[in-house]
């Protein structure tokens, strides 16, 4: 009894290990490329709902620099959240967000060339 009790326990902790990568999963709705890594770029993004009230806001970025760039994202004209960009590039912020659009400022310094893609959701309360 006590060994199928443990084999039981051991599948679950194996489901819980297997399911838990997908809890974190976000699917995103929208994604934008920065047209041109080495220059100066603003983008603001909007939620594409025409109803609900925004709450929260998950952003992704993923991509390839090759030299050293910023990207911030601005709250209340000052940067709330912000990453220094160097080769590959992964980042991911999320939290609260009252509005139904947010500025992005991406600022490159010494860049030779590269791609970045910025992917976004907003939260609703519906």
């Amino acid at each position: 009894m006590l060994n199928a009790q443990i084999r039981r326990t051991a599948r679950i902790v194996k489901m819980v290990f297997l399911l838990l990568p997908l809890a974190a999963c976000v699917d995103y709705d929208r994604a934008i490329k920065v047209s041109d890594v080495r220059k100066e770029e603003v983008v603001t993004v909007k939620s594409n709902q025409s109803s609900g009230h925004v709450y929260g806001i998950n952003i992704r970025g993923t991509g390839n620099i090759d030299g050293e760039a910023s990207i911030s994202l601005i709250l209340n004209g000052e940067p709330y959240k912000t990453e220094i960009l160097k080769g590959e590039v992964s980042f991911e912020w999320d939290g609260d967000w009252y509005s139904d659009t947010a500025e992005i400022v991406y600022k490159p310094k010494l860049i030779n060339s590269g791609e970045l893609v910025i992917e976004y959701n907003f939260f609703i309360l519906k």
